[in-house]
């Protein structure tokens, strides 16, 4: 039976190469030094078509060089052909019913085509010419070239096939000149929803398969279900495509001639490695964050992460279905379905499929995931944690474990819970405590050293989230950042119109350069204070008292040491603070307060000699509005 379909075929192609005209030689049996008639270029070709399908009458010939191959099935019934062997600035498409049209025109070899006669068309953004049908509604397509007509307009070079150079080029450095051409794309792999996928559907003329770059830029593989590597599985790795490019509507699709045109074995983008042998793939967490686009997606693939888990559940400060989780490229938290029992150091493998990404409060989840997700549980270690000053950004460090170095509570006396400071009396970063968690009404540590945490979020701001107390070795003493001074504000007049006024006070017996103290106010009680600031400069003498004021204020003779419109623009609602080094060293108002302070005039009392920071109104005594007989006196 094999033999009698062998001799078939072979009778088919005699019966097909024998139907010519004699007036040229058969492709497969002679060539052309050079094919009579006007040249003619591809652009000059497509610069002929208008807006509908046409008949080429000229006597004109292109040439090119053959690039695709139907000899695996891929391409059936086109011939796509560049005007040069390397750097093409042209292709072209010939439709003909031809089978096995690369044992006539392999890869490489020079061809001429003589247009007139054929028809010339354009279909979804790909020039093309061939034979003609007539569709339903009576307008004309460009159909495949009889092949008893084929050796009437093609014809094979005497030269011998050339290698094809590849134009080398990203998804977004693609154009439409490069159509029909051959193109090289590196940095590709086979999107997740198509992986584990054969090549096609069998039976299908086409199945698109996504190819997708580690920047998430995509482009089709379009494949024939008839390809004698239909069945085969797509490749898992990241690598390089050689295809002839093709467009439909507005996207660029690749053809292949054969699965060696695919090298697919490098590391995939994020290192997930997948295997269609296993219930999921390995993935990195940088890649599970990589997902994230913006809103909230569901993740469809199938893969699993493995992480060691950072957060404290026992505790409290985490809540207690979410588990901080941390792996060599990065950390996230895990919000599951229900309570679960997983502690510091446990090795986990969580299956991901069905959870989603999501975005709550500026902090990144992965939301949804079943407790039965997770795979296994096996005790480990904490990972060394990364060791950070207090200015460095701690977006970078989102969900993970941090250390910082020489640094102190800001305020002494204070409970953990809500935000507490920590500083290196130069710089700050705030620490945030749930007021659930077992530790929160303990008083914070008086000492100075190291400190522990999670890079948390908290109100859309970057902070570190205690899982402990033993988070923190603060065993070096307490430093006082400044330096013994005790600059305080001692007065402050709501008055009428513009008559604002701030007094300023050195209660100690030592000269105090102002540089870096700064003299600033919120908005309406928000207790955001960077938008109002004035820095103070030059020194102030012991039991020296400075005013300062609104620039319109008129109703005190005394002396102004300086003005300012935004800061000395408060309302009874805004609160005041003086800071020095960017820490608060006194404060006066109520966050959130409504009119705590309107129409009124706060004089210190004279036995409060240090400044604090927290408002305590206990400190100050109640006058009238307009009541500046204290300023500048104490």
């Amino acid at each position: 039976m094999e033999k009698i379909k062998k001799h078939a075929v072979t009778i088919l192609l005699v019966l097909q190469w024998a139907c010519v005209n004699s007036t040229y030689e058969t492709p497969g049996t002679g060539c052309e030094e050079k094919e009579s008639g006007p040249a003619i270029t591809f652009a000059e070709v497509k610069q002929l078509y208008g807006d509908e399908v046409m008949l080429i009458r000229e006597d004109l010939v292109i040439e090119g060089y053959v690039v695709s191959s139907d000899k695996t099935g891929n391409f059936y019934g086109t011939l796509h052909i560049q005007d040069r062997p390397e750097h093409a600035k042209e292709g072209f498409q010939i439709d003909l019913d031809l089978r096995d049209y690369h044992l006539l025109y392999p890869v490489g070899k020079k061809i001429y085509i003589r247009l007139k006669g054929l028809y010339l068309g354009k279909s979804q953004g790909t020039f093309k010419v061939g034979g003609v049908f007539t569709n339903a509604g009576g307008s004309l397509s460009v159909g495949r070239l009889p092949a008893s007509k084929v050796h009437d307009h093609i014809f094979v070079s005497c030269e011998d096939p050339v290698d094809i150079l590849p134009e080398t080029a990203s998804v977004n450095e693609l154009e439409d000149k490069m159509i029909n051409t051959l193109v090289r794309i590196t940095g590709l792999e086979v999107s997740p929803e198509d992986m584990c996928q054969p090549y096609a559907v069998v039976g299908e003329s086409g199945t698109d398969r996504v190819l997708k770059n580690c920047n998430g830029e995509e482009i089709i593989l379009r494949n024939s279900g008839y390809a004698g590597f239909q069945s085969e599985i797509l490749p898992f790795g990241n690598g390089t495509i050689t295809a002839v490019l093709g467009k439909y509507g507005n996207k660029y699709r690749l053809t292949i001639r054969d699965t060696d045109d695919l090298d697919f074995n490098g590391e995939r983008c994020g290192g997930i490695v997948y295997s269609c042998d296993d219930a999921e793939a390995d993935a990195t967490i940088a890649y599970v964050r990589g997902i994230y686009d913006g809103k909230t997606v569901g993740i469809s693939e199938n893969i699993k992460i493995t992480a060691t888990v950072l957060s404290d559940r026992e505790a409290g400060n985490t809540e207690g279905i979410n588990a901080v989780v941390e792996d060599d490229t990065a950390g996230i938290v895990c919000s599951f379905t229900s309570g679960h029992t997983l502690d510091p150091g446990d090795r986990i493998e969580l299956f991901l499929t069905g959870a989603s990404l999501e975005k709550t409060d500026g902090l990144l989840y992965i939301k949804n995931i079943p407790l039965e997700n997770i795979v296994s549980v096996k005790p480990g270690h904490l990972p060394e944690p990364e060791n950070l000053m207090l200015y460095d950004d701690l977006e970078a460090y989102e969900s993970r474990l941090v250390r910082m170095d020489s640094v102190q509570f800001e305020t002494l006396g204070v409970m953990y819970s809500g935000i507490q400071v920590v500083t290196d009396c130069t710089n700050a970063v705030k620490v945030f405590t749930k007021e659930e968690a077992s530790f929160s009404q303990e008083t914070v540590n008086d000492g100075k050293g190291s400190i522990i945490g999670i890079v948390s979020v908290y109100q859309d701001e970057y902070c570190l989230l205690l899982r402990n107390p033993e988070d923190l070795d603060f065993t070096g003493p307490y430093e006082d950042c400044l330096g013994g001074t005790n600059l305080m504000i001692t007065e402050y007049a709501e008055g009428s119109s513009y008559n604002k006024y701030i007094e300023i006070y050195n209660a100690t017996d030592v000269d105090i350069d102002m540089e870096g103290y700064v003299l600033a106010r919120d908005d309406n009680g928000n207790s955001d204070y960077g938008r109002y600031t004035m820095p103070l400069s030059g020194v102030i003498e012991p039991g020296e008292i400075l005013v300062f004021a609104n620039p319109r204020a008129e109703i005190y003779g005394g002396e102004i040491t300086g003005t300012h419109g935004s800061v000395l623009g408060f309302n009874g609602d805004d609160q005041i603070i003086l800071m020095k080094n960017g820490m608060i060293i006194d404060h006066i108002g109520v966050p959130e307060g409504e009119n705590w302070a309107a129409d009124k005039t706060l004089r210190r009392k004279t036995e409060t000699m240090e400044p604090n920071t927290s408002y305590d109104k206990n400190e100050w005594e109640e006058y009238p509005a307009d009541d500046v007989s204290g300023l500048g006196m104490r």
